[in-house]
């Protein structure tokens, strides 16, 4: 019996390892012939080695010369040509849009489209918004596509574009609850709060330094760790120096792009997303869940699905850093309520963001045409 030919369209491979790799692979044992394409930014040899096709595709996030643009969708539409998939996942909005595009004019048989969080521009009300809107509205409509979303917000968004029922809400991309789990943390200062993100100034970065800010000088013993690197296609990224001078004047330990993410949840107190950014659902913050970590992130679509206030963390007012600070020493001042939110994050995790779970509801798409 011939294999399904699955070809999975994403913008950036280090995405696609953190988030889509573990999805690949269970596909792969369901015996779909999967491709991935997407550019060689450095990650890619983790694609090959897990004996997936990878296919490097120019695509800068961030474009908008037009005809680049225009030349990018020319070579999706050639690659669909000459794979001839049965099923094309395509990842994030611009994929999602341009991949369409060439699975239209390529006759693809079935198109999963994943709209992971509607991004900066929706949150930001850009002058791209009602474009953009007119764009999904025709693309997302077409009879062979199914779209999957991460929060409710965005479930009605897309909804509100399309008037169909190819809309599917799924919690975010999973997580592995082996290699994410709690560990007794230590009880004694520093404590360590952590930021995982890509580093644009919409993930509360700015918010999370004054509030260290505002500790310190009462005198609290606090770490505050960033993880990850500024998004250069992102026109909202921290420049490397602003984090740098953070970093020298010990405002924060700026630790750059690390793979050690789960030790690094372990190892900390607090894990803080103050994201005004519409996310998805942050897989940060998933990750933080699984690890039993007591969370404040800001009341925004995405966040508020890991979060439950006074449950298993706090949910803040976006751009507040002095609730934020209010937040984090409420939980550097309680080990008890820190540790009691931390089981409740791990409680929620397990029930609602495994990884098998999110495989199996994603993989069930893949055979609706």
């Amino acid at each position: 019996m011939k294999h399904k030919k699955l070809l999975y369209l994403v913008a950036n491979d280090r995405y696609f390892c953190s988030h889509r790799l573990s999805l690949a692979l269970a596909a792969k044992e369901q015996d779909y012939d999967v491709y991935v394409a997407t550019p060689a930014l450095g990650d890619h040899e983790k694609i090959i080695n897990a004996d997936l096709k990878f296919i490097p595709l120019p695509f800068q996030r961030g474009g908008m010369n037009p005809f680049k643009e225009l030349k990018t969708i020319y070579q999706i539409w050639k690659l669909y040509q000459n794979i001839r998939p049965d099923i094309v996942h395509h990842v994030a909005i611009k994929p999602v849009l341009y991949g369409t595009i060439a699975a239209f004019f390529s006759r693809v048989p079935l198109i999963i489209n994943a709209v992971a969080g509607l991004g900066h521009i929706f949150a930001n009300n850009s002058w791209l918004k009602t474009p953009l809107k007119i764009a999904m509205r025709s693309l997302l409509s077409l009879k062979n596509v199914q779209i999957i979303v991460q929060n409710p917000e965005d479930f009605e968004e897309i909804k509100s574009l399309t008037q169909k029922d190819n809309i599917h809400l799924l919690l975010g991309a999973g997580v592995n609850l082996k290699e994410f789990y709690p560990i007794e943390e230590s009880k004694a200062p520093p404590f360590k709060i952590i930021h995982v993100s890509r580093l644009l100034w919409s993930k509360g970065i700015k918010e999370l330094v004054e509030a260290g800010k505002i500790l310190k000088r009462q005198g609290h013993n606090i770490i505050i760790q960033i993880v990850g690197e500024p998004d250069l296609e992102n026109p909202d990224a921290i420049p490397a120096e602003v984090l740098q001078e953070w970093h020298n004047n010990n405002l924060i330990e700026w630790l750059g792009h690390r793979v050690d993410i789960a030790n690094l949840y372990q190892q900390a107190h607090i894990a803080c997303l103050a994201s005004y950014y519409r996310e998805g659902i942050p897989k940060s913050l998933i990750e933080a869940a699984a690890c039993g970590k007591s969370i404040i992130t800001c009341d925004m679509p995405g966040c508020r699905i890991i979060v439950e206030h006074n449950k298993n963390g706090y949910l803040i007012s976006p751009r507040d850093s002095e609730a934020l600070a209010n937040a984090i020493l409420n939980l550097i001042s309680d080990d008890k309520l820190r540790q009691q939110m931390g089981h409740q994050s791990r409680a929620h995790a397990e029930s609602a963001f495994g990884e098998e779970k999110i495989h199996k509801e994603t993989i069930k798409l893949y055979t609706c045409n």
